[in-house]
């Protein structure tokens, strides 16, 4: 008698065990659900501007540096303040000078500039910008100007703006490619907020 009610004991022991551990399995599916579920909804859009390692429009200058590794050296001019590498950096198969120019400590525009560049690494870029960006049209040099201007008045001459081409990205950002003296030139991304106030509009 007492081993059927020591058995009968063991046999009840042994079922509580497996349901609690099939409500622990239970419970670790849900959070594991919970967690995919998470990771899903924090996913950036798929259209999103990302430049380099995940730059975006609207960072201030501290994101930017936290994620750009080029030591860098800030400027302020105007409303703007400008940061750009301390040296050149790799872009496709060429080196450039990275800018950076944030406007109420929100990015708003990147550049690279090559210059002494030869008409092949210009040719070569635009064909890997059009991979990344689609099929060009003709941009123009007054509006890059205005562009430019915003920061540096000085900066670009009418005339030696030339060859000027851009894209749209899927998000709106604008990205031009153009000489802007005979053998230096720039590809300039533009955020689609800047790109909606090029020109002064006061009084129109």
């Amino acid at each position: 008698m007492k081993r059927m009610v020591a058995a009968l004991a063991s046999l009840i022991m042994l079922v509580s065990v497996m349901n609690a551990g099939a409500e622990s399995t239970a419970g670790w599916d849900q959070f594991g659900q919970s967690l995919a579920t998470a990771v899903v909804t924090e996913t950036p859009a798929p259209n999103a501007f990302r430049f380099r390692d995940g730059i975006r429009w609207g960072m201030n200058n501290q994101q930017v540096r936290a994620l750009e590794t080029q030591p860098m050296t800030e400027r302020t001019m105007q409303n703007w303040s400008v940061m750009l590498t301390d040296d050149k950096v790799s872009v496709s198969m060429f080196a450039a000078d990275l800018v950076f120019m944030f406007r109420e400590d929100r990015l708003l525009m990147i550049s690279y500039e090559f210059l002494q560049g030869s008409a092949d690494s210009f040719q070569y870029l635009s064909g890997a910008l059009g991979t990344v960006y689609g099929e060009k049209s003709e941009a123009e040099p007054l509006k890059i100007k205005a562009l430019m201007d915003a920061i540096n008045p000085n900066r670009y001459k009418i005339e030696q703006i030339t060859q000027a081409e851009c894209r749209t990205a899927a998000d709106g950002t604008t990205v031009y490619l153009y000489y802007f003296s005979p053998k230096d030139f720039a590809i300039t991304y533009v955020s689609p907020e800047m790109g909606s106030r090029i020109y002064q509009t006061n009084g129109l």
